[in-house]
């Protein structure tokens, strides 16, 4: 099968990701299960796959680190997709993430209601957790297209890559991809602030420099949202305080402690023939608060079933709420 084939097929069958390398059949992740849908790549297929998918700035990168990270746009199918290209047994191996074509709305994707309450929020620490292919990039998204609609305000994204494309309407939109318009996330954090926004998405943080850095955005007064591989809310908060070294933890709790607004834990999981998102919710009130400051996150989720009312919930109380 041809590139173009493969895509065409992957959106048809409304996959969520796709994965493929020379010797093995093309397989498509469709409500979680993987599907067969042709037999095995041969090796001169594989070559103009990834002539067609690779762009020409990061052919060099591929070869010299084996990996490269980008986004590739379909234009018969008006379709933008997120590829990793990967080295298996010394052969190339493609991972390929589906991005929805259009933006779906925080109704459709059953994303927590307390996240309404900030789309006005004038600055604080948005983040959304959980496993690769749990919907973060989509939730993120869902929010961000709902904020634009109802203020005024300068997006920027830092992303790797570029995933969903926002229209600027009432809003100014600078979307930056890793590579081609910042180098490293947290010089980019850092710099932001230079630029003026009102609210700043980081696709990922990945170490303790553009933590920090989201802090003090926060602080400075952007709301600020970003993602983690984290499976709860203890967690995320524990994953905060040991990405620094032992002699700052300290006056991380304060900060991470004094600028949180909401951790999301999200997962999805299989009702009937698709699939659901569960979410934890962690919002930041005085007893949160107090909790992370003095680093007592296994008492988190008490702070969360006893403020239900307030939209809190722990995974437990989600995946009842489905029926699960």
């Amino acid at each position: 099968m041809k590139l173009n084939e493969i895509l065409a097929e992957a959106v048809k069958l409304g996959a969520s990701d796709l994965h493929l390398t020379i010797g093995q059949p093309v397989f498509l992740r469709v409500a979680g299960e993987l599907v067969k849908i042709c037999e095995t790549l041969t090796p001169t297929e594989m070559e103009k796959i990834l002539a067609e998918l690779v762009p020409a700035r990061l052919v060099e990168e591929l070869n010299s680190k084996l990996a490269a990270d980008f986004s590739h746009v379909e234009e018969k199918l008006s379709r933008r997709f997120r590829v990793n290209v990967y080295y298996q047994r010394k052969m190339p191996a493609v991972a390929v993430r589906l991005i929805a074509a259009k933006i779906p709305t925080l109704e459709e994707i059953g994303a927590p209601k307390v996240l309404k309450k900030f789309l006005t929020a004038a600055q604080g620490l948005i983040l959304v957790t959980g496993r690769t292919g749990s919907g973060k990039s989509t939730t993120i998204a869902a929010f961000l297209n709902e904020l634009l609609k109802v203020r005024p305000c300068h997006l920027l994204t830092l992303e790797d890559p570029i995933e969903f494309e926002y229209a600027a309407e009432k809003s100014f939109v600078s979307q930056r991809e890793l590579g081609q318009d910042f180098l490293n996330f947290a010089d980019a954090v850092r710099t932001a602030l230079r630029e003026m926004p009102d609210v700043l998405l980081i696709g990922e943080i990945r170490d303790a420099e553009t933590m920090h850095a989201a802090l003090e955005a926060s602080a400075a007064g952007v709301l600020v949202l970003a993602t983690l591989h984290t499976k709860s809310a203890a967690e995320t908060a524990m994953r905060v305080e040991t990405m620094f070294p032992l002699v700052q933890r300290d006056a991380i709790r304060d900060l991470f402690a004094d600028e949180f607004s909401a951790i999301i834990s999200q997962q999805l999981v299989k009702i009937g023939g698709g699939r659901k998102c569960a979410a934890e919710v962690l919002t930041a009130n005085p007893a949160a608060r107090s909790l992370v400051r003095q680093g007592k996150y296994v008492q988190l989720p008490t702070v969360m079933l006893s403020n239900a009312a307030a939209g809190m919930q722990t995974m437990d109380a989600a995946l009842k709420r489905l029926g699960l």
